[in-house]
């Protein structure tokens, strides 16, 4: 989740300040629950979960993101996590429109709002239309999609619901993808639904910035259509 890397200096994204990315992350409203690792107070990182969570929370206008706050809490993983997941995401190879479209997928069918709800305003800055967006979370979600973002949308269901691809969504995946973009498609699910993994099991809350008049959810997140 190394958006930071990408943002314009300049770009603001606080929840709210965008109708369209305000109504599309209230399709998903996050849950209200105390973490089960709290984030670190920024005086106790080191320097790189330190100046990521600073740098990233004035890019966003939310203040220090909690998933650097707290997965800092483990400098030598996060080090590494950090730059495996900026390789896939924003400096991979497939399109920024196409690796935001999939990560919004496993966010939707995850049901992990932290990464919805992070993920809506980047993937409008990156391009995506809101219909697109809209897509994500539609069942069934072609409606407003090229071909190639229903292939990747078929992808990521694929993966998510049997960690393996139909004869059917194979087909269509070796027309529309490169080799180095199905590897990478793959490699960006799984790893996008860890993470969704790592802040459902830690309890990680979107920052009190992200939130303004979301929403909020007392229970367990439902389950999402597969």
């Amino acid at each position: 989740m190394a958006h930071w890397m990408a943002l314009p200096g300049a770009s603001r994204m606080r929840a709210g300040t965008d109708p369209a990315a305000a109504r599309l992350q209230a399709l998903l409203p996050p849950v209200s629950r105390a973490p089960r690792v709290p984030p670190a107070p920024l005086r106790k990182l080191r320097p790189l979960a330190r100046i990521v969570a600073l740098v990233s929370g004035r890019l966003t206008g939310t203040g220090p993101l909690t998933i650097f706050t707290t997965l800092g809490r483990h400098p030598r993983l996060f080090r590494a996590w950090l730059f495996y997941s900026a390789r896939l995401m924003p400096f991979g190879t497939l399109p920024r429109r196409d690796a935001e479209l999939v990560i919004l997928r496993v966010a939707w069918q995850c049901g992990a709002a932290y990464e919805w709800w992070h993920h809506v305003p980047l993937a409008l800055r990156a391009g995506l239309r809101p219909e697109e967006v809209a897509a994500a979370a539609g069942v069934p979600p072609a409606a407003g999609l090229s071909e190639r973002r229903r292939v990747l949308i078929a992808v990521t269901d694929d993966v998510l619901a049997r960690q393996a691809l139909s004869d059917d969504t194979w087909q269509a995946a070796r027309q529309a993808l490169t080799e180095r973009e199905m590897i990478e498609a793959c490699l960006l699910i799984g790893h996008y639904q860890g993470l969704a993994s790592a802040i459902g099991g830690l309890g990680i809350q979107l920052e009190d910035g992200s939130l303004n008049e979301a929403p909020i959810s007392g229970g367990p997140a439902a389950p999402r259509s597969r």
